[in-house]
């Protein structure tokens, strides 16, 4: 499991008001909440979030949080956690809000791992278009046991094969959540564009008006 540090400031003030002050300096707010442990209030420096976003702060990633009173505070908690949910706002993208979920390194979590496909490229020249559709598989297991990411080879696939959530080979230490029969990816014949299916449409009911044509021609009887 992959691991990052991510630096935040305990904080007292809470409320919309609050909140909209500590946007306005650049700061995220946050919390971090976790089994038998009360939840801590903190924030973010928004531009350090969202860097570390752009890494990828999935389910198989480790967070150590490192919070402070304020950035020069020498005294410091540290907190291991994963990321449960970034909220955003629906008009501009801006995070509003971010949870945590602390946990033990040694007591199993539920998480989502991404599901990444392999050898696309490589995959032979037929034509099949590759549908991918799982992009996530919920595993259980110890924190330093879970995958960054579940690895898909498409490259030998050809049309008419399915890769299914029973097919994975995945360390015996990571159990999965997610039915086996699930489909992550198959490759599918591609459709005809519109205008190809509406001109076969079209040739096709010329040939049955020909063919009427020609039954009249005949007097609609078969020679005797």
């Amino acid at each position: 499991m992959r691991q990052v540090m991510i630096k935040g400031e305990l904080r007292q003030q809470t409320g919309k008001g609050a909140a909209r002050r500590m946007r306005a300096r650049g700061r995220v707010p946050a919390v971090v909440y976790g089994k038998d442990e009360p939840t801590t209030i903190i924030s973010l420096d928004e531009r350090e979030f969202e860097r570390a976003m752009q890494t990828g702060l999935g389910g198989g990633t480790l967070i150590k949080l490192v919070l402070s009173k304020d950035s020069n505070d020498p005294d410091q908690v540290e907190k291991t956690a994963i990321l449960k949910e970034v909220q955003s706002d629906v008009v501009r993208g801006d995070i509003i809000h971010v949870d945590f979920q602390a946990i033990s390194l040694d007591e199993a979590i539920t998480t989502k791992v991404p599901v990444v496909l392999l050898g696309e490229e490589s995959r032979p020249s037929d034509g099949g278009i590759i549908q991918h559709m799982m992009w996530e598989l919920e595993v259980h297991a110890l924190p330093m046991d879970i995958p960054e990411r579940v690895e898909v080879d498409v490259s030998k696939m050809e049309i008419g094969d399915s890769i299914k959530v029973g097919d994975l080979e995945l360390p015996e230490d990571v159990q999965v959540n997610t039915d086996e029969d699930e489909v992550i990816v198959l490759i599918t014949v591609p459709e005809l564009p519109v205008e190809e299916e509406e001109e076969e449409a079209e040739e096709l009911e010329v040939a049955h008006e020909e063919a009427a044509e020609d039954h009249v021609h005949d007097g609609g009887h078969g020679t005797e």
